[in-house]
């Protein structure tokens, strides 16, 4: 608990810093808001954050702001977001870390992907393996893998090569919970919960179209567009669209190119009922961007110098990736009164991938001269299905001096999964000329063939009371039962079906004072069903041939506070967390084997808007994370985890002319910084040095037009994010700028 202690010192620290830029803000002069009619032409973009001649903040039909946690942000502040308690709460409310990322936020950043959204994000590690086309599932929070939700429905558990992908522009926001949550999402790991909340219909027409180009968009066009169907407004659409071209990073020769469509339906004949339909469809064709360069030549010296960024290891006639992925679903509401309300949420999701990539696997161990590359190739196809649906009671009643909200639920999961690979030997290639052997003809041979069935029922209960307006507790509890399917076809023998279950209990506690200061703890625990089998373990296993890997269980300590004044846009963050995690599968040299973990630190976040224009994200975290059980392994006990840097911190700000010939002008910039990683826990650790990285963006909105530049990685620095083991090294992001012109009608 030391780093708890001193997470406590620095939570009163913080304390004491951030009470001062309260009062400043409060006792500054508040210019007077601008707001202009749109006269007929529907709404600006909802929550577009730049004041300027033409453009109005938008607030939803039912009058609140924020549209129950699921509309739009005004600018980067929100208030409130179901993602902590699956109900509308105050964020100041929820006793664990939040973060809701707005549609203001990732436009000012032009961010085109989630690894750059996340990027100004406490705890989150974004750019694990450098930028790379094969998933979004390589991110991670504390240190730990990161869980995967839409609508607070969780998206198909996928292989990395086949990974469920949500493009940033299709989303109205995306909301982070650090640290478990099993008790309102079900199956998941401990690290933390990313929910992207979908774009919704509105009854108000409105249109936006967003171009943009660059050194990797080439380009890339977004429509979104809705309105009533009805004279009423109780019939409304939306639909989202976007096309793409991109170069890919580093060396790769190939272009990608991603097509992706979101309609959605509402019906709300009343205020007590609302029924919104779904759809999604995204294809990308594209190829695998991540180079796996030795450690020799990247992070260690070469005899032959530097290896080039700009080295491409793959092989033109061989690589591929084709991804096609689709979901339909709907979310229904009918509210009795005011004190009872049933929802019911169901999604049928659908992603497949064939892939062909050909990597490095390390230099040649016969090379004196350091410089040629042995390679593999795999091929194969993988992907999953996934039924999930949640249905949801809850009653919000006042008991004595008590206020309670009460969630009774119950959510179901199936999901059929599959993974099929191939592999070959792919000839050498040489470092430093990039001239590389043709693959070998020799038949391929089938490394892996799997399927796995997992259904999970799960019923939880939870209740918030608020005691007197100041005290809130939420406590609750949940029962999962998970069934586990899995088949090995490459070994008949390695198939088995695994039956556990879990109680998964949450409980927390605010205190609000009447100056914002709102200090919080809790405790809570994770339960997860793992993919793939024990028969992979090294020799000494503890668990049977064919027997699949036992579920993962988490539970979080968490202590923290907020300081939201009242009635300004800021909300300053603090948090100190301790999370253990056992069965956590780490694969080395062809054996899968389970391990504990454990992730402690403190994270700290401020969101900031002073009203005359200027606004303010930062960020800090220090973690400190520790494999603490390996049975086969024991040598990796008291190691760090390969590819987790020690902190992570960020900084950014924009100022917005908001008067004057400048008006609508908006310049801004970011610093970004990852601590030092581990690169090896079997071999001699790899040290990974930290890097610093610059950003900038200006803008320009006049009437219905808003022009953009934004530059990431500024100074074009060179800079490896992770390595796996020594030869596995990946470059990061080299300079990209992207030009934007947006048109709102």
């Amino acid at each position: 608990m030391s780093v708890l202690s001193a997470g406590s010192a620095a939570l009163l620290g913080a304390v004491g810093l951030v009470a001062p830029l309260g009062a400043l803000a409060q006792e500054s002069t508040r210019l007077d808001e601008i707001s202009v009619s749109a006269e007929g032409r529907g709404p600006a973009r909802p929550g577009a954050g730049i004041r300027a001649p033409g453009r109005a903040n938008v607030v939803s039909v039912s009058g609140d702001p924020e549209a129950g946690g699921k509309g739009p942000v005004d600018g980067y502040v929100a208030r409130t977001s179901t993602a902590g308690t699956k109900t509308a709460s105050p964020i100041i409310e929820t006793p664990q870390s939040i973060t809701v990322i707005g549609r203001d936020r990732i436009e000012v950043q032009q961010a085109t992907s989630a690894s750059e959204v996340f990027q100004y994000t406490p705890g989150i590690n974004a750019d694990t393996y450098g930028s790379n086309s094969r998933s979004d599932s390589y991110i991670s929070i504390r240190g730990l893998p990161a869980n995967f939700f839409q609508d607070n429905l969780r998206l198909p558990l996928t292989r990395p090569y086949g990974g469920y992908r949500v493009d940033p522009f299709m989303v109205e926001r995306i909301e982070v919970l650090r640290g478990p949550s099993s008790i309102i999402y079900g199956q998941g790991g401990p690290g933390g919960t990313i929910n992207y909340v979908s774009k919704r219909p509105t009854p108000v027409p409105f249109a936006v179209l967003d171009m943009q180009a660059g050194n990797f968009q080439q380009p890339r066009v977004g429509l979104d567009f809705g309105g009533a169907l009805n004279d009423e407004g109780t019939l409304s659409y939306r639909m989202v669209a976007l096309g793409e071209r991109s170069r890919l990073n580093g060396g790769n020769p190939f272009t990608g190119e991603r097509i992706a469509l979101a309609p959605s339906f509402a019906w709300k004949p009343d205020n007590q009922t609302s029924l919104i339909v779904f759809g999604s469809f995204l294809q990308d064709d594209t190829h695998i961007d991540s180079d796996f360069l030795p450690a020799v030549g990247t992070v260690l010296p070469n005899r032959n110098g530097r290896i080039s960024r700009r080295l491409w290891t793959g092989d033109r006639s061989f690589d591929k990736q084709i991804r096609t992925q689709y979901a339909i679903g709907y979310e229904f509401e009918h509210r009795f009164n005011d004190a009872i309300a049933v929802r019911q949420n169901l999604r049928y999701a659908s992603v497949g991938t064939s892939i062909n990539t050909v990597y490095g696997v390390g230099l040649d161990r016969f090379d004196p001269d350091q410089r040629t590359l042995n390679r593999y190739a795999i091929g194969g196809r993988n992907g999953a299905a996934a039924l999930t649906l949640d249905n949801q009671l809850q009653a919000d009643f006042q008991l004595g001096p008590t206020k309670h909200t009460v969630l009774v639920g119950v959510d179901y999961l199936n999901q059929y999964s599959f993974d099929r690979q191939d592999f070959r030997f792919a000839g050498q290639l040489d470092l430093f000329t990039g001239i590389g052997q043709p693959i070998p003809t020799a038949v391929p041979i089938l490394i892996r063939n799997e399927k796995q069935t997992i259904s999970q029922v799960g019923v939880y209960f939870q209740d918030q009371i608020k005691f007197f307006d100041h005290l809130v507790l939420t406590a609750g509890v949940r029962h999962d039962s998970a069934v586990n399917d899995y088949k090995d076809l490459t070994a008949p023998d390695n198939a088995a079906i695994a039956k556990d279950s879990a109680l998964s209990p949450r409980v927390g506690a605010v205190y609000l004072f009447d100056n914002g200061i709102a200090p919080y703890i809790s405790y809570s625990e994770s339960f997860s069903v793992n993919s793939g089998s024990a028969f992979t373990l090294a020799s000494g296993g503890i668990s049977q041939s064919g027997a699949p890997f036992a579920p993962s269980l988490g539970k979080q300590e968490e202590v923290g506070i907020r300081y939201q004044p009242p009635g300004l846009p800021i909300l300053l963050s603090a948090a100190a967390f301790d999370i253990t995690q056992t069965n956590v599968i780490s694969t080395f040299a062809g054996a899968s084997y389970a391990q504990d973990l454990r992730s402690r630190g403190y994270e700290m976040e401020a969101l900031v808007d002073l009203g005359n224009g200027f606004r303010m994200i930062g960020s800090y975290t220090l973690q400190d994370v520790r494999v603490i059980g390996s049975p086969q392994e024991t040598s990796e006990i008291g190691t760090r985890p390969t590819a987790t840097p020690d902190r992570i911190g960020s900084i950014w700000g924009d100022y917005t002319f908001l008067s004057g010939d400048l008006r609508g002008l908006r310049i801004g910039a970011g610093l970004r910084y990852n601590g030092s990683s581990v690169g090896s826990i079997s071999f001699t650790p790899i040290r990974v040095p930290e890097f610093f990285l610059v950003d900038a963006g200006i803008s320009y909105a006049y009437e219905n037009w808003r022009f953009s530049l934004n530059v990431r990685n500024l100074a074009d620095r060179k800079y490896i994010t992770a390595c796996s083991d020594p030869t596995s090294c990946f470059y990061g992001q080299e300079r990209k700028f992207v030009v934007g012109a947006r048109y709102t009608w």
